[in-house]
């Protein structure tokens, strides 16, 4: 069986396109080198089983080479959740150790002796009490505490509906389409689920419903739960939420959904528990088709959507406020959204780290936008839920370049007659379908008597050397790739930006030793305010922003920047360390690139800022050459090749 760091190794080495050293994996992951050098050993060993080859280049590094996409796939999918089958559990790892613990203590109704743990794990008693240390932090996020008695045992405390949250989030474990995977049946009943999940769809187009495939997995599998634990004895007493004559819909559709579990179960649900189900209904896109338009002008929605798209256009000049299709998938997400964040129904999204990898500029638009949800709500977002927005905001930029491809009002001038006239004609129709609209084809000599006030350029077979006010593009008749190239090139001229601007050797600091991102984060601001380049308050921003979303995406890179720009000029500073730190999540970081975009409003320099840096962290070998680099001179040159 593959262990969590060996997957870890091989996914590192399938990011990179060149040889990766050991002790690069090693920073990246938080050991040694020799860890890492062992269980390469260990992987090369059971090539054939893994459909891989792990190649040792000397003095380079190790390289992958997938024989078998299919066996790779099964055992080194990266959205696959590691609570397995308890048996097959590698237990020297600590993650699967706290999911089993956690478990244990979730699902058993009497207390667990710590001892009988330590035997069952062959594990030592420090190395437990560093495991629940662990559990302790993840319990405590749902207000629930583990509580020992002597000569008793361990059990945990706390609301049944917060452990049935924690269960669902943490123990069952769900394919890259949060689908339930079958290793969880061990824990739920199949059969069950499936005809609760039945009951479900048919209850959604009895009464013309809208609801998404992940979220009718999803109230399937906390109806499931629902049943697993009222028949072990353990119900909701008390929601903690009234909602006495609250939702009228969702409690008709709720109870009749009870109505039909109740009758293949046999067993009896409470009214907490019917209101549990309408937490669940909430936490859905559950609406009627004909609503959609009519309730985002009543309720609370209409004054969140308004607040993320002003948010959206003042602080990033995007403008979305007549993409009705953009609004109505944002109006669609977020009511849900808003009801999950109120019942404490953490959701999460196996995409995040892709979304903010490929989308940093949405995702950063989606953190800035979900501060209308915090402040209204008085609840932190997350970046799991920030990661869904940014997906509707990508496709909003998307739809928005799209539309901003106008064609391009042209005039060709032929010399050679009618006939190649029409050739060119046709031909540059042909190749430039909607990109080009060509208004005439005339002689050189009849030009004079068009109106050129509304033409971006003209294509001519000759050379015109009078100037005409409208740029000129020479051709050959028959036209050639090269003359293809000219005009693709003149449709989207690529703009040279002043990269070298970006940085000065006074922002670059080396070889740093910090223990921890909040004193890199501090040091790091403190320069720019000695001087003189933001406020005394500007620090608050950055520790604001990282709070919403850490800002390391993997490749011992992070790159914080504060909530609201406040430069004048967009720059960069950054900073290089001894030692990797822990970022966020066991992201490990010696690279900070503290990135301030201009005050101006203008989306398009945050895209074309994260681009950049963005290739450069896809590049381990350049951010290597940085690590190693001893003088700022250096660091610059390497971050201004292209």
């Amino acid at each position: 069986m593959v262990s969590k760091r060996q997957k870890d190794i091989v996914l590192s080495l399938m990011k990179a396109k060149e040889p990766v050293t050991s002790e690069w994996m090693a920073k990246e992951l938080g050991v040694s080198d020799r860890t890492i050098r062992t269980e390469i050993k260990e992987l090369q060993s059971q090539y054939t089983a893994l459909g891989i080859m792990i190649e040792s280049v000397r003095g380079k590094g190790y390289l992958l080479d997938i024989k078998d996409y299919e066996v790779f796939e099964k055992e080194f999918n990266p959205h696959a959740n590691d609570a397995v089958d308890d048996h097959q559990s590698d237990f020297s790892e600590q993650e699967n150790r706290v999911l089993y613990i956690l478990k244990r203590f979730l699902l058993e109704k009497e207390p667990i002796k710590l001892e009988g743990l330590e035997e069952e794990l062959f594990v030592s008693k420090p190395k437990l009490q560093n495991d629940l240390k662990i559990i302790r932090e993840i319990l405590e996020s749902y207000n629930l505490r583990l509580v020992s008695r002597p000569h008793y045992g361990t059990q945990v405390e706390g609301d049944e509906y917060m452990k049935r949250l924690c269960f669902s989030n943490y123990i069952l474990s769900r394919n890259s389409n949060l689908n339930i995977d079958s290793s969880s049946f061990q824990l739920l009943d199949e059969k069950l689920f499936e005809q609760i999940k039945e009951t479900i769809i048919k209850k959604v187009n009895e009464y013309k419903i809208e609801i998404s495939d992940i979220a009718l997995e999803n109230l399937a599998t906390h109806i499931s739960i629902g049943c697993k634990r009222i028949e072990e004895g353990f119900v909701i007493e008390n929601l903690g939420h009234d909602l006495t004559g609250k939702y009228p819909f969702e409690r008709i559709v709720a109870n009749e959904i009870v109505k039909e579990v109740e009758g293949f179960t046999g067993l009896k649900f409470p009214k907490a528990e019917i209101d549990y189900i309408i937490v669940h209904l909430l936490g859905t896109k559950l609406i009627h088709k004909n609503t959609l338009n009519e309730f985002s002008k009543f309720d609370e929605l209409s004054t969140i959507i308004h607040c993320m798209l002003e948010r959206l256009r003042t602080e990033l000049n995007w403008d979305f406020y007549d993409d009705s299709e953009f609004i109505q998938a944002l109006t669609l997400h977020i009511r849900p959204a808003m009801n999950r964040l109120r019942y404490n129904m953490n959701i999460r999204n196996p995409l995040l780290d892709e979304i903010k990898r490929k989308y940093p500029s949405a995702f950063e638009g989606a953190a800035i936008a979900s501060r209308c949800i915090d402040e209204y709500l008085g609840i932190e977002v997350g970046e799991h839920e920030i990661a869904y927005i940014a997906l509707h905001i990508g496709v909003a930029l998307e739809r928005k370049k799209t539309r901003q491809k106008k064609a391009k009002r042209v005039i060709v001038v032929c010399a050679s007659g009618v006939g190649s006239a029409r050739l060119l004609f046709y031909r540059l129709q042909n190749e430039f379908k909607d990109e080009l609209d060509i208004v005439a084809t005339t002689n050189y000599y009849q030009l004079k008597e068009y109106d050129l006030s509304s033409i971006d350029f003209i294509i001519s077979t000759i050379p015109i050397k009078v100037d005409i006010g409208v740029p000129i593009q020479v051709v050959n008749t028959f036209l050639g790739e090269s003359d293809i190239e000219k005009i693709r090139n003149g449709l989207s001229p690529v703009k040279e930006y002043e990269e070298e601007s970006y940085l000065d050797e006074s922002r670059v600091f080396i070889h740093k030793d910090f223990v921890d991102k909040e004193s890199v984060i501090r040091f790091m601001c403190q320069e720019l305010y000695k001087q003189k380049l933001v406020s005394q308050n500007y620090i608050n921003s950055v520790l604001e922003r990282e709070s919403v979303a850490p800002t390391s995406f993997g490749n011992l890179v992070a790159i914080p920047h504060p909530l609201t720009p406040e430069t004048e000029e967009t720059i960069w500073t950054v900073c290089t360390l001894k030692k990797p730190i822990e970022w966020a999540d066991r992201h490990m970081v010696q690279f900070i690139c503290l990135l301030n975009i201009r005050k101006v409003p203008n989306g398009d320099d945050l895209d074309r800022m994260y681009k950049r840096l963005l290739a450069l962290l896809e590049n381990s070998t350049k951010v290597q050459k940085i690590l190693k680099s001893e003088s700022a001179k250096e660091i610059i040159k390497i971050l201004n090749e292209s």
